[in-house]
C-alpha cells in the first residue's frame, strides 16, 4: 500500500486541527461546566453540532453529573469499561510499543506533555487526537517551503497510519453500551471524522 496525503492549505490545516482538538477534549475528560458552556456557545457550538454532536435538552448541574457518570461508566470503570488506549485494543495490555512510538512522535513535533492529564498514558485516544491537532496547527501557522511541506505531509501520513487507524473496535463497543444522546453523538462523530481522514491520508 502506498501512503499519500493531499497538500494542505493553512486554512484547511487549521480547520482540521480544530476538529481533532475538539474531539481530543471530549475523549480525554468528562464534560465539566466550562466545556458545557463552550459547547452551547458559538463558535464551538456551531462546530460541534455541525459535525453531528447532540446536546442534552438540559444544561445544568444535573446534566453535567449525568454525563460524568456516563463517561466514567464507559471509559474509566472501575469494572467492565472500555479503556480508550491503543495498546489495550491492539495487544490486550497497557504500555506496549505504542506508548514508545507516541513518545517518539511527541518529541519530534514538540508536543507539550505537561498538558497531559495526570495518569493518562500517551496512547490514550484523546492524546493521539490532540497530537494530530498539534501537528496540523503547526502547519497552519505559515506556508512552508516545498521541501518542508513534503516532510510535514510524510509525518502526517506516518502518524495517521500508526496511531489513528485502530479505534474502530473501541467505537463499535462503546456505541453498543452508550445510553446518552451526547456520548452517542461523540462516538459517532469520532468514527465518521476518522473514516473521512483515513481517506485523505491513505490510499491504495
Amino acid at each position: 500500500m502506498a501512503s499519500t496525503v493531499e497538500l494542505l492549505t493553512p486554512e484547511d490545516a487549521a480547520a482540521r486541527s480544530g476538529m481533532y482538538r475538539l474531539l481530543a477534549r471530549l475523549w480525554l475528560r468528562e464534560v465539566d461546566r466550562d466545556l458545557l458552556q463552550e459547547l452551547t456557545t458559538a463558535p464551538l457550538c456551531d462546530a460541534f453540532t455541525g459535525a453531528g454532536g447532540l446536546m442534552s435538552a438540559r444544561e445544568d448541574a444535573d446534566t453535567i453529573e449525568e454525563l460524568a457518570i456516563e463517561y466514567c461508566r464507559l471509559f474509566i470503570g472501575p469494572t467492565d469499561h472500555l479503556p480508550p488506549f491503543q495498546s489495550v485494543w491492539q495487544s490486550g495490555q497497557f504500555q506496549d510499543g505504542t506508548a514508545a512510538s507516541m513518545k517518539e512522535f511527541v518529541e519530534i513535533v514538540g508536543y507539550d506533555t505537561d498538558a497531559v492529564p495526570s495518569g493518562i498514558m500517551l496512547d490514550h485516544l484523546g492524546i493521539e487526537l490532540d497530537v494530530m491537532g498539534h501537528i496540523l496547527s503547526l502547519m497552519s501557522a505559515s506556508p512552508a517551503e516545498p521541501q518542508t511541506e513534503a516532510v510535514q505531509n510524510d509525518l502526517l501520513t506516518s502518524y495517521s497510519l500508526t496511531h489513528l487507524q485502530w479505534p474502530t473496535e473501541l467505537l463499535e463497543a462503546a456505541g453498543r453500551r452508550v445510553t446518552s444522546d451526547f456520548y452517542r453523538s461523540v462516538i459517532g462523530m469520532t468514527g465518521a471524522f476518522l473514516r473521512s481522514e483515513a481517506q485523505a491520508f491513505c490510499s491504495d
